[in-house]
């Protein structure tokens, strides 16, 4: 295997906020990042962004920004999927991309804290700042567990179809975005969401996924 893919299974933890979005059809034509194929396999559902801190993982730590549009129907399943994600280490974008299909780019982050329950996050490329949104969260805390709600990504990538069950588990808040921009070059442009999350810690674990040629 190459030097630069550490191999499944991962374990992860950290921090990260979470929110959710139901998007129009018409809004993930022009800004999914589905391929006019893979579009056809869009059936709606909660969509979501998140945004992620890993302090500790196989591959080391890592920042992460992604886009889950909603569910996507393969055959007789439906599950989630990712069409746009950025990670700020290398080695996260070609293990990802190896072991799950995530189709991970490289770009660079930074959290700029404005006080214990606020702060600033930007996401950019090279000179190009593309996403930036002022998020906060509440300081009461409640359990969350994915046992209680169980979650599968799909992906395509070189012709095979990876489908991962992961598992998960924190400790949350409430979270709001405030402001946000973003340059739908880079991102879909979304607004502000239905509702938010932010977990901290958390404890993830990726296993090795289901291939299908």
């Amino acid at each position: 295997m190459d030097k630069n893919i550490v191999p499944a299974p991962w374990k992860l933890q950290g921090r990260g906020f979470i929110f959710v979005y139901k998007f129009s059809k018409s809004f993930i034509k022009k800004y999914g990042f589905f391929s006019e194929e893979t579009l056809k396999e869009f059936k709606g559902g909660f969509g979501s962004i998140m945004i992620v801190q890993y302090n500790e993982s196989n591959a080391g730590p890592y920042d992460e920004l992604l886009f889950i549009p909603g569910k996507v129907h393969i055959g007789n399943q439906k599950n989630y999927t990712i069409t746009k994600i950025y990670v700020s280490t290398q080695i996260s974008v070609d293990s990802g991309r190896e072991n799950w299909g995530i189709p991970k780019e490289l770009a660079h982050f930074s959290f700029e804290t404005l006080s214990p329950k606020k702060e600033i996050i930007r996401v950019g490329k090279e000179n190009q700042i593309f996403f930036e949104a002022e998020v906060s969260h509440s300081l009461w805390k409640f359990p969350v567990n994915t046992k209680y709600l169980p979650i599968s990504l799909h992906q395509h990538y070189k012709n095979k179809i990876f489908i991962t069950k992961f598992n998960g588990k924190g400790k949350a808040s409430f979270a709001k975005i405030h402001n946000i921009n973003i340059i739908p070059d880079y991102f879909p442009p979304v607004g502000k969401p239905i509702s938010g999350l932010y977990i901290e810690p958390f404890e993830l674990e990726f296993p090795v996924a289901i291939i299908k040629e």
